[in-house]
């Protein structure tokens, strides 16, 4: 994403998960705005371009270099703001004319893109500029450090460079990066400042309805996971209850022989299977229910070994379901 000059700052740092995107466009439609909006997450950066209150741009862009404008980048803005853990947005008001080359350099006519300068009549291209009273921005970079200069019908509104907070006057930082090594330029155009007012995505997009969606969709996607994380909690106590009640039956079994399976499975069927384990009164009549039919078979120590041993067993393996 391109640096873009901070103007007048308005908002810095906002929670952007924390605010409705209705509620941020009819506020700074309502009083007039003119600059940008900036939302950064970590996966995308959207700029919304206003021009009296009017939104007259929308541009995307992700950390991968695929781009959005319009409608779908509005779609991916609400989307983000609803299902992202983190998020800021900016709020920078600008000068008319600066937010038109702004809005040249997201969303303008390409003129020229990434042209190395050596090969190009630097001279020749400015006396075009402002020969046919260019509106837009002409970008000067490097690899490590770029450069704008902002045209109004032909004339530079001014220069901003890769470590500038504004817009300046001078043209010697811009100067020093066109003569660098690999210095490549990018020429974009627009209409002018009242071509722009024409046009306002607000009354194009139904942000509300976007919203809307947006937190049906995410909530539908909320429900959806908590429904396989219950499906998966569930299926992972099933089989901690099945290897308790395997482990219990093989303690019965080591005291009064093979009958033990069978004295576990009918306590726990009475008592509705081995979920009877999640309960404390219902593992005691499992228990009392167990030393009954052992008192048959073996010693009244023995018996109390065997209870020692099952009441351990259980409780470790309750507190891991």
């Amino acid at each position: 994403m391109f640096l873009l000059p901070k103007g007048n700052p308005l908002f810095e740092n906002l929670a952007a998960t924390k605010l409705r995107l209705p509620e941020v466009t009819s506020k700074l439609n309502a009083s007039g705005f003119t600059g940008y909006a900036s939302f950064v997450f970590n996966t995308a950066t959207i700029i919304l371009v206003f021009e009296s209150g009017k939104l007259v741009s929308t541009f995307l862009e992700e950390k991968n270099g695929n781009r959005l404008t319009g409608l779908e980048a509005m779609s991916a803005l609400t989307e983000l703001m609803v299902a992202s853990d983190s998020g800021s947005l900016n709020v920078f008001r600008l000068s008319r004319d600066l937010t038109m080359c702004i809005h040249a350099l997201l969303q303008g006519e390409i003129l020229y893109r990434a042209q190395e300068l050596k090969l190009i009549d630097i001279k020749s291209l400015l006396e075009k500029i402002r020969t046919e009273q260019l509106n837009g921005c002409l970008r000067i970079y490097t690899e490590e450090r770029s450069a704008m200069i902002f045209y109004k019908e032909g004339a530079p509104l001014g220069f901003f460079h890769d470590g500038s907070q504004d817009i300046e006057t001078s043209s010697s930082e811009s100067q020093k990066i066109a003569s660098l090594p690999g210095a490549k330029i990018d020429l974009f155009s627009t209409q002018g400042v009242e071509e722009l007012m024409s046009m306002d995505l607000l009354e194009v997009v139904n942000i509300q309805k976007l919203w809307d969606s947006s937190m049906s969709a995410h909530q539908s996607e909320l429900t959806r996971l908590d429904q396989k994380r219950a499906e998966r909690e569930q299926k992972e106590a099933n089989l901690k209850l099945a290897i308790l009640e395997e482990q219990v039956k093989t303690i019965v079994v080591e005291y009064v022989g093979k009958v033990g399976r069978g004295i576990v499975d009918k306590e726990l069927n009475d008592l509705g299977g081995n979920e009877a384990f999640r309960k404390d009164d219902q593992v005691a009549r499992l228990l009392v229910a167990i030393e009954r039919s052992a008192r048959l078979l073996i010693s009244t120590t023995a018996i109390k070994q065997m209870l020692e041993k099952l009441s351990a067993a259980i409780a470790t393996a309750k507190s891991e379901i």
